[in-house]
């Protein structure tokens, strides 16, 4: 294998243990990129779940809602996309641009059993952003879409603009990544109010691939959602947009304005971070199949 192929390193796959009733393998995409999918398909599902993370998102963050929704016997998805250090590319052959990863979203659910049943899509952060924009072009159109903590606008610091460029592999694990965390880790987390939060954002900063990370936040600068949400049908796929009052990083007020543009959309406020990625969110999605 040359050393251009980005092939993750076993040891960087494990961020947290995947329990053995899951599956993990690849799905390959239109242009030869992998794209890590973690699985549990019993026999005679409840329900149906696709989960596609955030921006650099680690299986950590979701590895109970992964838990949960297997002991509830549901059909459980988790995708990740390619910016992720898990995912398989060639850097000369495989682009990452909003188009190549709007088209992943969709050619995974074209791989998966789940877009001939009524599925629930769940999406954070950016994956929530991926999941609305596709819902405004009508790609995909499953029963009820999960929503956590979409980004209205997509953008970083101007300075983080300016030096982008210049930070490769070195500069980024021995330098960057120590600044980074101070910025990220001070300013959007609270170790005392949410220490789940505060680990699992340190963590996912260590493993990331500067390369794919660099290339998702220049294509993705300059997003809004206001440009993609107006032309969401919402008789086609409910929404329930998920807030979270005190994470700093995804403010909740956003998160209701977006609903609002959207006909029979819900906003629901489960306060911290890390209750939105537990045992209240799986009550929800339970919820919606009673």
């Amino acid at each position: 294998m040359s050393e251009d192929q980005n092939q993750p390193k076993a040891e960087m796959l494990k961020d947290v243990d995947i329990p053995d009733h899951f599956v993990i393998d690849y799905l390959t995409m239109s242009d030869g990129a992998q794209l890590r999918h973690i699985y549990y398909h019993p026999e005679n599902p409840d329900g149906y779940l696709l989960l596609y993370p955030g921006l650099n998102t680690l299986v950590l963050s979701w590895i109970d809602i992964l838990n949960g929704m297997a002991e509830a016997n549901y059909h459980v998805d988790y995708v990740e996309s390619r910016e992720k250090h898990t995912s398989i590319m060639i850097r000369k052959t495989h682009k990452i641009n909003r188009e190549r990863m709007m088209d992943d979203f969709v050619e995974s659910i074209d791989q998966l059993d789940i877009k001939n049943h009524d599925y629930i899509a769940l999406g954070s952060s950016l994956g929530a952003d991926t999941l609305l924009i596709a819902l405004s072009q009508k790609r995909v159109k499953p029963k009820y879409s999960i929503l956590i903590g979409p980004t209205p606008v997509f953008g970083y610091p101007f300075a983080l603009v300016l030096v982008l460029p210049f930070i490769n592999d070195w500069i980024y694990q021995n330098i960057g990544v120590k600044i980074v965390k101070k910025i990220i880790l001070g300013n959007y987390t609270d170790e005392e109010t949410d220490p789940k939060q505060h680990r699992k954002y340190k963590l996912s900063l260590e493993l990331a691939s500067i390369y794919k990370l660099k290339a998702s936040l220049r294509c993705w600068r300059g997003m809004k959602l206001t440009d993609f949400v107006p032309n969401i049908n919402g008789d086609d796929s409910k929404c329930y947009f998920i807030g979270a009052s005190q994470d700093k990083l995804h403010p909740e007020t956003e998160t209701q304005d977006i609903a609002n543009m959207i006909k029979n959309a819900e906003f629901i406020d489960l306060k911290t971070n890390t209750a939105a990625h537990d045992q209240p969110l799986i009550d929800l999605m339970l919820a919606l199949e009673k």
